[in-house]
């Protein structure tokens, strides 16, 4: 029998061991096809010919190119529901960018001139966390009652503020409690521990597994927000 050292196996072994066993399950069950169907969306993304896609697929390292197709309008209609219920619930939040692409997938002639640089803008949606309902964005009316475009805006009741205003109320120290002012304390030596035991002298790292994290002021938990292609 032979015996492989494991610590002398590269991971190439591992992966065409896993390629391999792959192929062979699905063989037995076709719905077994997790490696296939990664391979097909894949090959997809980087426009393979259907022709390899099928002959990879009639290997079994690849899943058809009607599956891929099935399998992509699946997920469209999916994320459509999901973009859908999201946006109706009024509490999701949209981020654009704009980005050009320069396609040159035609020749221009004197007869026909193609302009090959597309503006194009993609977007996000994503839910906001942190128990946000929808009663605490209508912020809308106060804002159009003070916005200087509403003509029906009272100047003379207001009392005019500049940029200069936020930069002074910036600027501007608050007087701390005591409690505050502890708890300010508390963060500014945590921090200079941690930065001296980290980036001190060698000899304060030692000390570094020592340290207490400072306590929690309102702190906001930490979450994991799904983010969706629009």
């Amino acid at each position: 029998m032979l015996h492989v050292c494991t610590s002398h196996v590269p991971n190439s072994y591992y992966q065409k061991k896993t390629v391999v066993c792959s192929i062979l399950i699905q063989g037995i069950n076709q719905k077994s096809n997790a490696l296939q169907s990664i391979i097909g969306f894949f090959l997809q993304s980087v426009h393979a010919p259907y022709n390899v896609i099928n002959t990879l697929a009639h290997i079994g390292l690849s899943i058809s190119s009607n599956a891929i197709n099935m399998a992509l309008r699946s997920l469209s209609a999916e994320s459509e529901h999901t973009l859908q219920t999201l946006g109706h619930s009024l509490i999701a939040l949209y981020a654009y960018y704009n980005f050009d692409v320069n396609l040159k997938s035609q020749v221009p002639t004197v007869e026909k001139l193609n302009d090959s640089l597309k503006h194009l803008t993609s977007g996000l949606l994503f839910p906001l966390a942190h128990s946000v309902v929808s009663d605490d964005l209508q912020c809308s009316d106060e804002l159009w009652k003070k916005s200087w475009l509403n003509l029906d805006f009272d100047v003379d009741g207001q009392e005019s503020r500049t940029w200069w205003d936020l930069v002074s109320l910036l600027c501007t120290t608050p007087k701390l409690t005591n409690a505050e002012s502890s708890q300010l304390h508390d963060f500014n030596a945590w921090m200079f521990l941690q930065d001296l035991c980290t980036h001190g002298p060698v000899y304060f790292h030692q000390f570094k597994p020592i340290i207490t994290h400072p306590e929690s002021v309102e702190q906001i938990p930490l979450v994991k927000t799904p983010i969706f292609a629009a």
